[in-house]
């Protein structure tokens, strides 16, 4: 069962949408443009957070198995830079979806940047409406966008629009053990940030993926290699609160903090790689 959400109350939507924006160029500030969880191999890596996260993107992007002339889906593909670097470094032809208009404009202008507006086409759509014809992808991306939707739903949808034997990669964050009040207390804060809907276990995935008639291949918990992501991430942010201050607020500036400490120092919140092939039938 999907985290009951909760915590929607920890901020308003007008909150959130006057701080994305400037949270997204903070986020790119502190962790490099990728924004997504880095992956060290122990305490003692002394990757930079760009390098592991890097790391990160090319052992997701490597699951897709994406070859020339296939067609990848990116689902809430945000500002586009692991699409593009998919499409650079395997030849595949790439589509990037996300409601954020913004973050759109950015990945085109980026594509294009690299010469890659031919290769990788973004556009705004509901990743659980997609639309696009029944399996018209060979592979499907879903990386650190699964909590922001109820997960039968989206695997249905992607499914839909998958080819029989194509893959679904997916990486996200979950919370290990059982999801408590007292969880939710620290945690909350930045789920409502973020505007997420679930944050389910390995279990809830599989169950999904498999009534959409989607088969696990391969799932590997990565949770021990990505837990320094929050703390660095904290300590970036920390450094930019004087901007923060500026643009929100010096009360707005310490909540997000907060919301970012809470989620920073919970050791139940987790994160998995699964790979799914769709059933022939």
């Amino acid at each position: 069962m999907s985290a009951e959400p909760s915590w929607t109350g920890a901020f308003s939507h007008q909150e959130i949408e006057r701080t994305y924006a400037m949270l997204t160029v903070l986020e790119e500030d502190a962790a490099g443009p990728d924004r997504h969880f880095g992956m060290w191999t122990g305490a003692d890596d002394p990757a930079t957070v760009e390098e592991a996260t890097e790391r990160l993107t090319a052992l997701v992007l490597s699951q897709l198995a994406a070859a020339p002339g296939s067609r990848v889906l990116d689902v809430g593909c945000g500002n586009g830079r692991p699409a593009v670097r998919l499409a650079e470094t395997s030849g595949a032809s790439v589509v990037g979806i996300d409601i954020d208009d913004r973050a759109l404009a950015a990945a085109s202008a980026y594509a294009r940047q690299l010469g890659l507006g031919h290769a990788v086409r973004f556009q705004h759509a509901d990743a659980l409406r997609p639309p696009f014809e029944d399996g018209s992808f060979d592979a499907a991306l879903a990386f650190e966008s699964t909590p922001h939707f109820e997960v039968a739903e989206l695997y249905g949808a992607l499914s839909r629009v998958l080819r029989p034997g194509g893959r679904l990669v997916v990486e996200t964050p979950y919370v290990r053990g059982r999801i408590t009040p007292d969880l939710l207390d620290r945690i909350g804060p930045y789920l409502s940030l973020l505007n997420a809907v679930s944050l389910d276990p390995p279990h809830t995935h599989l169950a999904a993926a498999r009534e959409a008639g989607l088969h696990i291949t391969e799932l590997r918990d990565l949770t021990e290699n990505v837990r320094g992501s929050f703390g660095r991430l904290l300590a970036r942010l920390e450094k930019v609160r004087a901007r923060l201050a500026d643009t929100l607020g010096g009360e707005q500036a310490g909540r997000l903090l907060a919301a970012f400490a809470g989620w920073a120092e919970a050791p139940e919140v987790g994160a998995i790689l699964m790979t799914f092939t769709r059933t022939e039938h």
